[in-house]
């Protein structure tokens, strides 16, 4: 497979400079292999292009950034970052499962971070238990209120464990998800059972 320098190598230079023009639709990586290709052909450049292009380059991934929407902004790749559930897999698992569940995966967080981790335990037993007996004076209780409960409890629970423990812009790796699904299954499992038994 020939590499990104090689295919650049059999560009035109005004194919080339339409990588130095449009930095925002190709690969930082490309942009500077361009230029390079340029340079070695003895093109000619404006006076400060290596400036001009790096700092069109930082633009566009700070503007990359600053796009990426709620939680996932902070997932980096970077290996000396700590390692937690992530955001979203938190939400993801509250919603379908329980809040208690969600609660259980952000108190191993944060006794990953070092700081206490039975409260967020307590707050989803106490939230999901609530829930339950509240829901026995709920006349016609569909699964969208029982949905809009867990969207409740999850966002409280990133307020008083995450932002406050964890720190809203702390960067991490993402843990993956793989145990707390398979437990997951198995307790839902007989329970849909049941229900489907009754």
């Amino acid at each position: 497979m020939a590499t990104l320098k090689e295919i650049l190598s059999t560009k035109t230079d005004d194919q080339l400079r339409y990588y130095l023009d449009h930095v925002d639709k190709h690969t930082s990586e490309g942009v500077r292999t361009a230029l390079a290709e340029l340079k070695n052909r003895n093109a000619e450049l404006p006076e400060g292009i290596d400036e001009q292009i790096e700092e069109k380059i930082r633009l566009k991934e700070t503007t990359k950034y600053d796009s990426l929407q709620g939680w996932k902004r902070n997932v980096v790749q970077d290996i000396d970052a700590p390692e937690y559930y992530s955001q979203t897999a938190i939400y993801v698992f509250s919603i379908l499962f329980s809040v208690l569940f969600g609660a259980v995966m952000m108190a191993i967080n944060l006794k990953n971070a070092g700081k206490r981790w039975g409260m967020p335990i307590l707050f989803g037993l106490i939230f999901t238990l609530g829930f339950i007996f509240l829901s026995e004076f709920i006349p016609n209780r569909s699964s969208g209120i029982t949905l809009i409960v867990n969207v409740l409890g999850v966002v409280i629970m990133y307020q008083l464990f995450w932002n406050k423990n964890i720190g809203k812009d702390t960067k991490y790796r993402a843990k993956p998800i793989w145990i707390p699904l398979i437990i997951a299954i198995i307790l839902v499992i007989p329970l849909v059972y049941f229900a489907v038994q009754n």
